[in-house]
């Protein structure tokens, strides 16, 4: 089957309700760990990135390595331009429409407090995050503030190449691992494992999503 955000967006609330499932006490903890852990490698992948293709560290480059793309009309979004900051409004996300639809927001909303931040840092471009504003809390939209302005030109021209963008199912396979990793050093794994079969009980045609190596 087609893995894209639905699929993304279940496994990280089922991974997050695991771990409450198993104990209350330290469950904020494990979800921010791993979520942390996930995000910074992302943040790092964008930043080895601009570094090979011989740009600096800075917002232009932040945001046109991104590495994930929706399918039309599931997110919605809107990004502005100063000099001094760079202002995103997300009205539409698909993140948080999924969790809604299959009662996970509670779970789900943890991956808008930690994510974003944990990217900024793993790309360590030099300038800080704010967000102010996010849709999973029931305000009107995401909005996200960063503190460096970028050339909105220079971000229009190099959006044309998308070749770094990486399939979902790599995204699903690199949180399940970043989840794992942090679970074993608990000796929690099971969490994993219980998330993992739960994910299969929604989606049973994602099977291989577990059982082949994503080829990047």
């Amino acid at each position: 089957m087609e893995i894209g955000i639905r699929q993304h967006a279940v496994l990280y609330a089922l991974i997050c309700r695991c771990c409450f499932l198993n104990g209350e006490d330290e469950a904020e903890e494990l979800i921010e760990e791993i979520t942390v852990a996930y995000g910074r490698r992302r943040g790092e992948r964008m930043h080895r990135l601009s570094v090979e293709n011989k740009e600096d560290a800075h917002m232009n480059s932040f945001l046109i390595h991104s590495e994930w793309q929706g399918k039309e009309g599931e997110n919605i979004s809107a990004t502005s331009f100063e000099k001094d900051r760079t202002i995103t409004e997300v009205t539409k996300c698909a993140w948080c429409d999924t969790w809604r639809e299959y009662g996970l927001l509670e779970y789900g909303s943890r991956y808008c407090r930690y994510i974003d931040k944990a990217i900024c840092e793993g790309f360590d471009g030099g300038f800080d995050l704010r967000v102010t504003s996010v849709l999973s809390k029931g305000d009107p939209c995401c909005r996200f503030e960063w503190t460096k302005g970028a050339d909105p030109e220079f971000i229009s021209e190099q959006r044309i190449d998308r070749k770094w963008i990486l399939p979902f199912s790599f995204h699903c396979r690199e949180l399940l691992q970043c989840a794992r990793d942090v679970l074993r050093k608990r000796s929690k794994e099971e969490i994993a494992e219980e998330a993992e079969r739960e994910f299969l009980r929604i989606f049973p045609d994602a099977i291989e999503l577990f059982s082949k190596e994503e080829n990047i």
